[in-house]
């Protein structure tokens, strides 16, 4: 049983993919914790956890880019380092890659290792991508 913390943007329907995740993962034993980044007065430290799961919408067609909201609630995490992490995005046509690359990035200024990375576009794929943690 592993101890797995997810943070989510609260922007688009990421919140969603997010829960599918924990759901997923606590049908298989798990203890989840679920963030948004919306609950900016409470502490978050990466301490107590041996996974870290980041999510975001992507936004923009072409350039891809990554919730504004996501970096900066990371950015005030505590405990980051050398923790294991996956980052997860929501798909869109041409911008899906760089916005995970931009997620993974903001994962690993922290001092995490990103271990694996997810494109899921509903609950389901989320349940079954959460299954497999």
């Amino acid at each position: 049983m592993q101890k797995i913390l997810i943070i989510h943007s609260e922007e688009g329907n990421i919140a969603e993919i997010a829960r599918g995740i924990a759901e997923g993962a606590r049908g298989n034993g798990h203890q989840v914790d679920l963030i948004s980044t919306g609950e900016r007065s409470k502490m978050v430290t990466f301490f107590p956890y041996d996974l870290i799961l980041a999510g975001s919408p992507t936004r923009g067609f072409f350039k891809g880019k990554i919730a504004g909201d996501i970096g900066p609630f990371l950015s005030e995490c505590k405990r980051t380092a050398g923790k294991t992490a996956i980052a997860f995005v929501t798909p869109r046509a041409f911008a899906t890659t760089k916005a995970l690359k931009l997620l993974m990035g903001e994962l690993e200024k922290l001092g995490c290792i990103v271990k694996n990375f997810a494109s899921l576009k509903n609950r389901k794929e989320a349940v079954s991508f959460g299954q497999q943690l």
